[in-house]
């Protein structure tokens, strides 16, 4: 009973010393006058920056819009271009190369096809051993399993094999 006496006593020491405190402040604060033309400043200077917030607010609602409705626009005139002025059909022209290549076998992968479409293959010609086509999974008789057979390579810019194509002798 006596310790809760004493914790009340501590308490009720403590809120007057607050108050009191308090009651200082409170008397300092109301000596402290604001003059009114630093107030209005103040009032001035607020409402020339929310003003500011406002339109930088409106301008970024509209700024979505505006980007959206111009690609649109724009998609809208390539399709209109390209419907009243079509591209005349070209006339492909064989060349002596192209004639020539039609009649080569065409190129087998060695790698995989998503491999192929990375970078720019170089082609190179060369001789190969008819073993190392069989190491492929190409059937060699073997007869030739000695031999250097001609061929036609697709190498990336590594020098790695990417497709193959075999030639006449």
């Amino acid at each position: 009973m006596n310790e809760h006496m004493n914790s009340q006593h501590k308490i009720s020491d403590t809120d007057a010393a607050l108050d009191q405190q308090f009651s200082l402040l409170r008397q300092d604060l109301q000596e402290l006058n604001t003059p009114a033309s630093t107030e209005q400043a103040l009032l001035l200077a607020f409402t020339q920056q929310q003003n500011k917030h406002k339109k930088q607010a409106r301008s970024s609602q509209l700024r979505p819009w505006l980007a959206g409705l111009l690609t649109m626009c724009g998609s809208f005139c390539l399709v209109m271009l390209t419907v009243l002025f079509p591209a005349p059909p070209h006339q492909i022209t064989p060349d002596s190369t192209a004639v020539s290549n039609t009649e080569l076998p065409p190129f087998v992968a060695l790698v995989p096809l998503e491999r192929l479409d990375e970078g720019t293959p170089h082609m190179m010609e060369t001789e190969v051993p008819a073993a190392w086509l069989a190491s492929l999974g190409m059937p060699v008789s073997p007869e030739i399993a000695g031999e250097m057979v001609r061929a036609q390579m697709l190498v990336d810019e590594e020098g790695a094999p990417l497709a193959m194509r075999l030639l006449k002798n």
